[in-house]
C-alpha cells in the first residue's frame, strides 16, 4: 500500500506521454512542450488553449464556427507553420465519402496531392487525419488538417499549413503539440 502513490505517478507519467494515433503516424516519440505560453478562450467559449507568447495570433467568429489562428511570426516562413484550430456548429459523419471529398478539395482547390490519411481517434473523439502537398509558387508546402467529431452537432478542425521541405515532420510534431493542449470548455 505505501508504493500505490508512486505506482499511479509512473501510471499518470506514462499514459500523459502517450501519442495519439496520429502522432504515431508521423514517428512524433516524445511529446513537445513549449514554454512561456498564453492562454487563449475562442470567442463563443468552446475550447481553450496555450500557444508561445511570442506568437502572432487572431480570433474568428460567426454564427456557425469559433476559430484561432497561430503562427511564429519571428521566423522565416520556410522555419515556421501556419496553425488554425476551429470549433463548426454542423454534423461531421466520418466514412469513406468523407474521406474522398477532403482529398478531392486539397486537390482541387487547393491544387495538392494527397499523401497520408487515417481515421481514430483524437483528443478522446473520433477523428480523421489528412495531409497533403503541393507548391505555392516555388515554395513547397504541407497541409495537415485533422477533423475530430466533439458532438452530433459540433466538430473541430485542426489544420497545420506547413512551408518549405525542411524539418517538416518536426513542425508536423510540433503542431500536434499545441493541438494536443486543448481544452474542451463545453
Amino acid at each position: 500500500m505505501k508504493h500505490l502513490p508512486a505506482l499511479i505517478s509512473i501510471l499518470f507519467l506514462m499514459i500523459g506521454c502517450q501519442n495519439s494515433k496520429f502522432e504515431k503516424e508521423f514517428d512524433c516519440d516524445t511529446p513537445m512542450k513549449y514554454t512561456q505560453t498564453k492562454t487563449y478562450k475562442d470567442i463563443l467559449k468552446h475550447f481553450e488553449i496555450d500557444v508561445p507568447k511570442n506568437w502572432k495570433t487572431e480570433l474568428y467568429y460567426d454564427e456557425y464556427q469559433s476559430s484561432l489562428y497561430t503562427a511564429d511570426t519571428t521566423k522565416e516562413l520556410r522555419e515556421t507553420f501556419i496553425l488554425d484550430i476551429a470549433w463548426h456548429q454542423g454534423e461531421l459523419v466520418l466514412n469513406k465519402d468523407f474521406e474522398v471529398r477532403v482529398a478531392q478539395n486539397a486537390s482541387r482547390n487547393l491544387n495538392l496531392v494527397p499523401v497520408k490519411s487515417g481515421f481514430g481517434d483524437y483528443l478522446g473523439h473520433p477523428a480523421y487525419y489528412h495531409i497533403a502537398t503541393g507548391k505555392s509558387e516555388d515554395l513547397s508546402w504541407h497541409y495537415l488538417e485533422i477533423f475530430v467529431q466533439h458532438k452530433v452537432d459540433e466538430y473541430y478542425t485542426f489544420t497545420a499549413k506547413i512551408y518549405g521541405n525542411e524539418f517538416v515532420n518536426e513542425r508536423i510534431c510540433s503542431s500536434f503539440s499545441i493541438f494536443g493542449d486543448l481544452i474542451f470548455l463545453d
